[in-house]
């Protein structure tokens, strides 16, 4: 349940930071007829930010809030910065609007995968705690 929130919350913060932030320019549906590229792309990024902690864990088991800032840093930055080259109908159109937009989405990204990282270590430390006291003794 807490990724299909987090995956949920990551979507509509791309969604909203590519509709509300100036300096971005969305084709409609003159140039893109039943594509939706905004969604694609909002959907997309969302998916990549909710699977940070899962994957930094795969790679790393001992994951850190720093390796999860980073690799949310490299998705969120390198999204923003390939979207002028794929034609999916989002322009970033100055450096401002880049800068923005992605320390917006990576801080959603962050903080969703931080909660993650912290439910996570929660629930090793009562695993650890049920194991010491001798498992489910009634």
């Amino acid at each position: 349940m807490t990724y299909f929130k987090s995956l949920f919350f990551n979507f509509l913060t791309v969604f909203f930071v590519n509709h509300i932030l100036p300096g971005i320019e969305i084709d409609y549906y003159s140039k893109l007829p039943q594509i939706k590229g905004d969604l694609i792309f909002a959907f997309s990024l969302g998916f990549l930010n909710s699977l940070v902690y899962p994957i930094c864990r795969f790679l790393y088991p001992k994951a850190t809030p720093f390796k999860i800032g980073m690799f949310s840093f490299i998705f969120s930055f390198g999204a923003y910065s390939i979207i002028n080259i794929i034609p999916l109908g989002i322009h970033v159109m100055t450096p401002g609007a880049f800068v923005w937009s992605g320390l917006i989405v990576w801080f959603a990204s962050y903080l969703t995968n931080y909660l993650e990282f912290k439910r996570y270590q929660k629930l090793k430390e009562l695993e650890k705690e049920i194991t010491k006291r001798g498992g489910n003794k009634q």
